[in-house]
This record gives C-alpha cells, structure tokens and sequence, in this order.
C-alpha cells in the first residue's frame, strides 16, 4: 500500500494522479506535463484575456481543497500562496464553486468545461505533471504493468 494518500482519498498500490505532492517514500514517474490556467465565469471580464499572472488574482476567493489535503498540493494548486474560499472534494463542486459564487481556481489547461466556463492561461505558473506513483521499493508485477501501460498511453 503507499505509505499515504496523496490527495485524501484512501492509499492504493499505485496509481496515477497530478503532481506535485510529499514524494517521500514514493517512486514517481511523470506521465506527461502540461500548462495551467485559471477558471473563470465566462462572464468575468478577465476571463476574455489571452493570459493572466497570479497577482491578478490576489483579490479572489479561491476553491480550496479539504482538511488533510497534501500541503505541497494544496500550495501548488492555490498559486503558492495561503487562500481562501468555499472547500471541494470533487471536481464538479470546482466547476460550481466558479458558476455560483464566483471563485477562481486552477485546472491544467486542455478539459473540456461547460459554456459558462473559461480557462484562461497562468502565464507564471509552472507547468502541472501527471505521475504515476507506487511505494518506494515496490516490486510487484502488477505495478511494473500498470506503470508500462500509463506511460505508453500519454506517449500517444
């Protein structure tokens, strides 16, 4: 089992998830990298823009991830920066939390989002990285497998 969850959920043996996090005890191969944008209300006037920078955002409300969330997560996914907002356990109240209340958030760039909804892109944020992680030292078949299938698969 890994020695932890990395987003909250219950551990597993291996598994595939967005990066960063506590790598500590952890075997982590990144699967693929990408830019990250912020989620707008289509409405909001900044959501037109071709890119935006984090200290744009500063006055916001951000969603925030629950109690017990990684810290290295939840730093990254909060602009490096403590914030505050409404908590989400899942990415549909993310996308609620934006529509109703008018909250920020980052997302990697490239999911398709309903039409009240934009990203626009984080022109100083580094880039997200999908990872596969397992236990340190984990020499089970299964996880070799899964790892090898991942890996191929976001090479296409």
């Amino acid at each position: 089992m890994l020695a932890r969850g990395v987003s909250g959920r219950p551990p597993a043996s291996s598994g595939q998830t967005q990066a960063p996090f506590d790598e500590t005890a952890l075997t982590v191969r990144a699967l693929r990298t990408g830019p990250v944008g912020v989620v707008l209300r289509a409405d909001d006037p900044p959501a037109r823009r071709d890119g935006l920078r984090l200290a744009e955002l500063s006055d916001r409300r951000w969603f925030q991830f629950p109690p017990g969330t990684d810290p290295v997560r939840q730093s990254y996914w909060n602009g490096g920066r403590p914030r505050e907002g409404p908590v989400v356990r899942a990415v549909q109240e993310c996308l609620q939390a934006v529509l109703w209340n008018g909250t920020v958030g980052l997302a990697p760039l490239g999911h398709d989002l309903p039409a009240e909804l934009a990203v626009v892109p984080l022109l100083d944020m580094p880039p997200s990285r999908v990872v596969a992680v397992w236990n340190e030292g984990d020499t089970n078949p299964l996880i070799r497998s899964f790892v090898e299938t991942a890996t191929t698969a976001y090479r296409r």
